[in-house]
């Protein structure tokens, strides 16, 4: 697959996001070395975040998403009591998207346990291996890319008004559209959908893809220090 990184300057891609886009946020902000929700990451081995920059299950820089999903849930995590996430993290190298062998599945779900402690958490994934159940955790088999086996998931867990969702599956814009399709409709009213690992040019397919849509939609990069942007960027999805 064509790395985005080696094609696309961060200046073309932003100037490519910014056409019809015209308002952004840019907000500066320094690491918070108390953080909760990235030192959760760091004992259960998610990458959504890091305190410390070494020991963890895999061989990437950690992503920074901790950092901002701790400024949207910080002050109201106590009142959340439904999450779902599609992507538990495959130890399987030859299943796309994989964490690698040392890859620690269910991770984030044990995360957002932890940090939500009222919510029942939610996970769904292709690697059935890799399927578990634990206190306030369940999770079951989806195929993000097959709109029928998404509709069976949903009529079997037999829930509905998430307050967030995420899509940390496939990390491509053809089965995140996808999940996202046939998923939103369980969102609650005043719910959180995000899209993570989105690469820049499928940042601009979303972009398009949205546009024909009346939902709130933010497209956020987020910059570590001294590293690329890479996939580091999230679609934030909102209803009307």
């Amino acid at each position: 697959m064509e790395n985005p990184a080696n094609t696309l300057t961060l200046v073309q891609f932003a100037e490519m996001l910014n056409a019809g886009l015209s308002f952004r946020i840019i907000a500066h902000y320094g690491k918070n070395r108390h953080s909760l929700l990235n030192a959760l990451c760091d004992q259960y081995g998610s990458d959504k975040g890091e305190l410390r920059p070494d020991g963890h299950p895999y061989p990437w820089p950690s992503h920074s998403y901790a950092d901002y999903y701790e400024r949207l849930f910080g002050h109201c995590r106590h009142r959340i009591t439904k999450v779902f996430e599609c992507g538990l993290g495959t130890n399987n190298p030859n299943l796309a998207s994989s964490m690698r062998e040392n890859g620690k599945p269910g991770a984030s779900l044990r995360v957002w346990r932890d940090y939500f402690p009222n919510a029942q958490i939610y996970g769904a994934d292709i690697d059935r291996d890799i399927l578990f159940t634990e206190d306030r955790i369940r999770t079951h088999y989806i195929d993000q890319r097959d709109p029928a086996a998404i509709d069976a998931y949903w009529q079997q867990l037999g829930e509905t008004g998430f307050d967030f969702m995420l899509d940390d599956g496939l990390h491509v814009f053809d089965a995140g559209s996808c999940l996202f399709t046939h998923s939103i409709e369980h969102l609650a009213q005043h719910g959180i959908y995000v899209i993570e690992d989105v690469n820049p040019r499928d940042l601009l397919r979303y972009k398009e893809f949205f546009s024909k849509t009346s939902y709130i939609v933010d497209y956020v990069t987020l910059l570590r220090p001294n590293l690329p942007l890479g996939d580091n960027s999230l679609v934030v999805i909102r209803k009307g």
